[in-house]
C-alpha cells in the first residue's frame, strides 16, 4: 500500500483516538512518536513506524504505572498477547491493553494495601499482657534458657536470688510462656503482676537476661519503674 495512503488511515485513527481520549492522547508528527496519558500520571509512549498500519506495528518506547514503575516489558508482551494482524489498525487495542494492565496493576496495590491494612489492625487489637514473676531464685542453666527462649514477646530477666522474669507482648504468646515456665520444678513461682497492658524496654525488642535489680530497672521506661518495684516488694 502506498505511504500516502498508510498516512491517511493512520490520520484518521489518530482523529477517532483524541475523540476517545480528548486531552490523553499527544502525537509529535517530527518524531512520530505518540502519548496516552492515563489516569495517575500513567504513561504509554509509542513509536509510529512509516509504514503503520500497513506493514508494521507501533513499538512501545515507554510505559510506566501510576506509581512511576517501569511497565515497558508487561506492555509489550500484552501486546504480543494481542495477536495482531498485519494491515489493521491497532492502536485502540493497544491502547486498552495498557488499561487493563493499569487496572490489574492497582487491584494488585489495593489487595496489598486491604492486607497490611488488616495486619496493622490485628497488631492495634490484639490484646497484649504483661506479667512479672518473682521466684525464690533463678540458677538452673536450663530454666534460664527457657525463659529467654521466646520470639515474640520482649522481657527481662534475673537470675539468682531472687529471680525475676517480666514478660511483656501478646497476649497468648506470654501466658503460653507463662504456662511452659510453671509446668517446670520451682521452689516458688509467684506470679506478682498481671495486667492487659504492653511495656517498652530499653533494649527494644527480645528476652534479655541482667545481673542486677538494679539492671532490671535500669531496662524499663521510667514510667515502668515504680510499678515494678511495687510488685516485687522493694517499694
Amino acid at each position: 500500500m502506498p505511504q500516502d495512503d498508510d498516512e491517511s488511515r493512520f490520520g484518521m485513527e489518530l482523529e477517532l483516538l483524541e475523540a476517545m481520549y480528548p486531552e490523553q492522547i499527544a502525537y509529535e508528527s517530527k518524531s512520530r512518536d505518540l502519548k496516552f496519558t492515563a489516569e495517575g500520571g500513567a504513561l504509554l509512549q509509542l513509536r509510529i513506524p512509516e509504514d503503520y498500519p500497513d506493514s508494521a506495528f507501533p513499538d512501545v518506547f515507554g510505559a510506566r504505572d501510576s506509581q512511576k514503575n517501569d511497565v515497558r516489558e508487561r506492555m509489550r508482551s500484552a501486546i504480543k498477547d494481542l495477536g495482531l494482524t498485519e494491515g489493521e489498525e491497532a492502536l485502540d487495542a493497544i491502547i486498552a491493553s495498557f488499561q487493563s494492565l493499569l487496572e490489574a496493576n492497582s487491584a494488585v496495590a489495593q489487595k496489598e494495601h486491604d492486607a497490611e491494612a488488616h495486619s496493622n489492625a490485628s497488631k492495634i487489637s490484639a490484646p497484649n499482657k504483661t506479667v512479672i514473676i518473682w521466684l525464690h531464685h533463678l540458677l538452673a542453666l536450663s530454666k534460664r534458657k527457657l525463659a529467654l527462649s521466646p520470639t515474640s514477646i520482649s522481657g527481662i530477666t534475673k537470675p539468682g536470688y531472687p529471680g525475676v522474669m517480666l514478660f511483656s507482648g501478646p497476649a497468648t504468646a506470654v501466658t503460653e510462656h507463662v504456662d511452659t515456665l510453671k509446668a517446670e520444678n520451682w521452689q516458688a513461682f509467684q506470679v506478682r503482676y498481671e495486667e492487659a497492658e504492653h511495656w517498652e524496654f530499653e533494649h527494644g525488642a527480645g528476652i534479655r537476661e541482667v545481673e542486677t535489680m538494679a539492671e532490671v530497672v535500669k531496662g524499663l521506661q521510667e514510667k515502668r519503674r515504680d510499678e515494678f518495684l511495687k510488685a516485687v516488694g522493694i517499694k
